[in-house]
C-alpha cells in the first residue's frame, strides 16, 4: 500500500482555515514563518499507513489523504498527539473542527508556489521512502533489509538509538572477552597437537600476538566512543525537550524526561573524561 500525499486543493483548504496557527488548543505557533516557509506539519487523524497512529483498516487511501482526515500542527504537538489513548480519532476531529471554526472567516492564504512545492515534496519524499525501502532496496529479496520508518516519533528514535548503543556495547564486550581468551585457546590447541606451550614462554608478552590483543581498542577506544555517543544523545534530548515544553508546559511526562536528561547532561559536563 503506497502512502498518498494530500492533493493541492486539500492543502489549500487546510491553510485557508488554519489562521496560520497550529490547530492544537491554546497553541499560537505559526505554521508559516516570516520568510513564507512552511514550518508546521500536515498530520493525519487516521494514519496513512498500517502501523501508524489510529490506522483504520476499514478506511481507504483517498479518505486518508482527504481534507476531513488532515489537520496542521506544529512539530511538538504532532508528537504529543501520537498518544492514541489521550488523542483518539474523536478528540482530534474535535480539535480540528474547533480550530477551523475560529478562523472560518479569516481565509489565510499561503503563497501558491509554496503550496505546490510543499505538496510535490511531500508526495515525492514519502513515495521515495516507501519505494526505496520496500521495492528498490538492494537486498529486497533476501529478507535482510533494515526497516526504515519515517513516521517514527522523536521519542521512538531516541529509544531506538539507546537500544542500539546497548547492542553495540554488548557486542564489543563479547569481542573483548574473545580476545582475552585467545591465549588460553591457543595453548589448548598446542596441547592437542602435542606441542609444549613452554616452548613459547621465552617470547616477551609485548611480542606475543595472543596476549592483550587489541587492548587499546577495547579499553580506551571503545569506552571513549560509547561515552561520546551517550553525551550527544542526552544533549539532543535536552535541546528538543526545551523547545517542546515551550508549547507543552502541562506535559508532565515530558517534564520528567526533561529534568532527568538535564541532570544527566550536567553530570556529564562535570565528570565525563577520556579514558587514557
Amino acid at each position: 500500500m503506497a502512502r498518498l500525499a494530500p492533493k493541492t486543493n486539500t492543502l489549500r483548504a487546510l491553510f485557508a482555515r488554519s489562521g496560520n496557527q497550529c490547530a492544537f488548543p491554546g497553541c499560537t505557533q505559526p505554521i508559516m514563518n516570516n520568510k513564507n516557509k512552511f514550518i508546521g506539519q500536515v498530520c493525519h487523524i487516521e494514519a496513512a499507513m498500517t502501523g501508524g497512529e489510529r490506522f483504520n483498516e476499514e478506511s481507504y487511501d483517498e479518505f486518508r489523504r482527504s481534507y476531513e482526515n488532515l489537520l496542521i500542527l506544529c512539530y511538538p504537538h504532532h508528537i504529543e498527539t501520537d498518544d492514541v489513548e489521550e488523542y483518539p480519532v474523536e478528540r482530534l476531529v474535535q480539535i480540528k473542527n474547533e480550530h477551523e471554526q475560529l478562523f472560518e472567516k479569516d481565509n489565510f492564504k499561503i503563497d501558491e508556489a509554496e503550496l505546490v512545492k510543499l505538496s510535490h515534496e511531500m508526495k515525492k519524499y514519502w513515495g521515495d521512502i516507501e519505494r526505496l525501502n520496500n521495492v528498490n532496496h538492494v537486498f529486497v529479496d533476501t529478507g535482510l533489509a533494515m526497516e526504515v520508518k519515517g513516521d517514527n516519533s522523536f521519542f521512538q528514535v531516541i529509544k531506538s538509538a539507546y537500544k542500539a548503543i546497548d547492542g553495540i556495547k554488548g557486542l564489543l564486550e563479547h569481542l573483548q572477552e574473545s580476545d582475552e581468551n585467545l591465549q588460553s585457546e591457543f595453548e589448548s590447541l598446542l596441547i592437542k597437537k602435542g606441542i609444549s606451550k613452554e616452548s613459547f614462554e621465552d617470547i616477551p608478552y609485548y611480542e606475543n600476538p595472543f596476549i592483550n590483543r587489541n587492548w587499546e581498542r577495547h579499553n580506551l577506544g571503545t569506552p571513549n566512543w560509547l561515552q561520546r555517543i551517550k553525551i550527544d544523545l542526552v544533549h539532543i534530548e535536552v535541546k528538543y525537550l526545551e523547545e517542546y515544553l515551550k508549547t507543552n508546559s502541562n506535559d508532565l511526562v515530558a517534564k520528567a524526561s526533561f529534568e532527568k536528561a538535564k541532570r544527566h547532561l550536567k553530570e556529564f559536563a562535570k565528570t565525563a573524561m577520556h579514558v587514557d
